[in-house]
C-alpha cells in the first residue's frame, strides 16, 4: 500500500447536521461555494453543465433545519421530445458530507427524490462519490501484464470502505439499480487511477513512479522537452494529436466541436488566465516548439484531473507524455491539491488492447486504482422510462444512417 491512502475528492471531516433537510434551487455562484468546501467534483461545476449540449442545468442545494447550506449539487436533465417528463441525472454528485450521508441515506436523499417527482423526472440517475475499494498499483499492473483486466476485481484490496458497504445495502433495498459492471464504461468511470499529492515533495512524487517512468522523465529532461499550459487557444493542436492517437490506438475520437465546447465553457470560469475556481488548460510538450504530446487538464478546489490527451509518432524518444503528465502532477502539488485524477479505465479490455498500455502507464507514475460506489439509477415511472429508452433508441438508430450515409457519399434520403 501507498504510504498514504489516495482521495479522488478529499474532503473534511463532517459533522452531523440538524434535519430535517429540505432541498431547493440556488444560485451557480453558491453551488461552487459549497462544492468547494466539501471537496465536490468539477462534474457538478456551472462550467461542466455549459459544456453538455442538450441538457438543462439545474443548481440544487441541501438545507438543514436552521437554514444552513449543507450541500450542493448540479442536476442535468433531458426531456423526452414533445413531452414534459424528464431524466435527471448528477454526475459524480452531488456535493454532499458523505461520511455522514452513509450513516443516513434516506434523510439525505428522499428530499431529492422528492424534488424530483415534483419537476416530474422518471428516472434520476446519481454518480455516488464515495470511495468504496482501493488496490496499491503493484498487484494490478501484475494481473495486467499476465492476464489482462477480466479477473482484476477479485484482487485482495488494500482498503474496503465499511460505509461505502452500508451505503450500497441501502441503495440495493431502495432500488437504487447499478449501472455497469466491474468498470464497464457506463457515464462516469467507477474505477479511477489517482496519485496522492498530500504533504509530498516532487522527490517523493518522483520516488513514488517506477523505474521506467523516472528514466523517462530523464530522457524527456535530456531531449529538451519543455511543457506550457495554455488556454482554449491549444484546441487545434490537442485535437490533432487526440486524432492521430485514436487512429494509432484504434479508438473512435471525439470531434473537435465536443473539446471546442468545453474549453469555452470552462474559459468564462477562469481558463483565461484569471483565477476563477474551475481551471482548464491545455498542456503541451514540446521541443523548440514541436509539440509531441497534449492533454487537457481541469482543477476544481483541491483535485486536478487529466481528461483526454494525444502524442505523435515524431521523436517518440523524447518521452513528451512523460514530461507532460510530471509536470502537471508538480504543477497540482505546487498548487495545493490533494489529489491528481489520472480518470478512469474500463475492466473489460482485453489484455492484447492498446488502452491497457494506458492504464500501466497510470500505474506506473505513482497511481493506486480506486473503486467508487459509481452510478446508480432510480426508476420513477416505468412507463415515461421505457418510453424515454424507446425515444433514445431511435435517436441511436437514425445517428448511425446518417453517419452511414455519410461515410458512402450518400446522406440525400437521411
Amino acid at each position: 500500500m501507498t504510504e498514504q491512502t489516495p482521495a479522488p475528492a478529499p474532503t473534511p471531516q463532517a459533522t452531523p447536521v440538524a434535519g430535517p433537510l429540505t432541498v431547493r434551487e440556488i444560485s451557480a455562484d453558491e453551488a461552487v461555494e459549497t462544492l468547494l468546501e466539501l471537496g465536490g467534483s468539477f462534474l457538478q461545476t456551472p462550467a461542466w453543465g455549459r459544456a453538455k449540449a442538450g441538457w438543462r442545468r439545474t443548481h440544487l442545494g441541501w438545507f438543514d433545519a436552521s437554514g444552513a447550506r449543507v450541500g450542493a449539487g448540479l442536476v442535468l436533465s433531458r426531456t423526452i421530445p414533445r413531452l414534459s417528463r424528464s431524466y435527471a441525472y448528477l454526475p459524480e454528485g452531488p456535493g454532499l458530507p458523505w461520511d455522514v450521508v452513509a450513516t443516513d441515506p434516506a434523510a439525505w436523499l428522499d428530499p431529492l427524490v422528492a424534488w424530483a417527482r415534483a419537476n416530474k423526472a422518471f428516472a434520476l440517475r446519481l454518480g455516488y462519490p464515495v470511495v468504496s475499494r482501493i488496490w496499491d498499483r503493484e498487484p494490478v499492473k501484475k494481473q495486467v501484464v499476465d492476464n489482462g483486466l477480466l479477473s482484476f476485481t477479485s484482487l485482495p484490496t488494500a482498503v474496503d470502505n465499511p460505509a461505502a458497504r452500508t451505503l450500497e445495502a441501502w441503495l440495493d433495498r431502495n432500488h437504487w439499480l447499478p449501472l455497469g459492471a466491474d468498470g464497464v464504461a457506463v457515464g462516469q468511470p467507477r474505477l479511477l487511477c489517482i496519485v496522492d499529492l498530500r504533504g509530498r515533495s516532487d522527490a517523493e512524487l518522483l520516488k513514488g513512479m517506477n523505474q521506467q517512468w523516472r528514466r523517462n522523465v530523464k530522457k524527456a529532461e535530456k531531449a529538451g522537452v519543455q511543457v506550457r499550459a495554455v488556454g482554449p487557444e491549444g484546441l487545434d493542436t490537442f485535437h490533432a494529436l487526440y486524432v492521430e492517437s485514436a487512429e494509432r490506438d484504434n479508438f473512435l475520437p471525439r470531434p473537435k466541436a465536443y473539446f471546442d465546447v468545453m474549453a469555452r465553457s470552462f474559459a468564462s470560469d477562469g481558463s483565461d488566465g484569471s483565477d476563477g475556481p474551475v481551471s482548464a488548460r491545455f498542456y503541451e510538450a514540446h521541443v523548440d516548439g514541436d509539440v509531441l504530446a497534449s492533454a487537457l487538464m481541469i482543477r476544481f478546489g483541491r483535485t486536478f484531473s487529466y481528461l483526454y490527451g494525444g502524442s505523435t509518432e515524431r521523436n517518440r524518444d523524447a518521452r513528451a507524455s512523460n514530461a507532460l503528465q510530471w509536470q502537471a502532477m508538480r504543477d497540482a502539488a505546487a498548487a495545493g491539491c490533494e489529489a491528481y485524477d489520472f480518470r478512469g479505465f474500463n475492466t473489460s479490455l482485453g489484455a492484447t488492447s492498446p488502452l491497457t498500455g494506458l492504464l500501466l502507464f497510470k500505474l506506473g507514475a505513482g497511481a493506486d486504482v480506486v473503486e467508487m460506489v459509481g452510478e446508480r439509477e432510480l426508476v420513477i415511472s416505468r412507463f415515461w422510462h421505457l418510453a424515454f429508452e424507446k425515444a433514445m433508441a431511435a435517436r441511436i438508430a437514425i445517428n448511425k444512417r446518417r453517419k452511414a450515409a455519410r461515410a458512402s457519399g450518400d446522406a440525400a434520403d437521411i
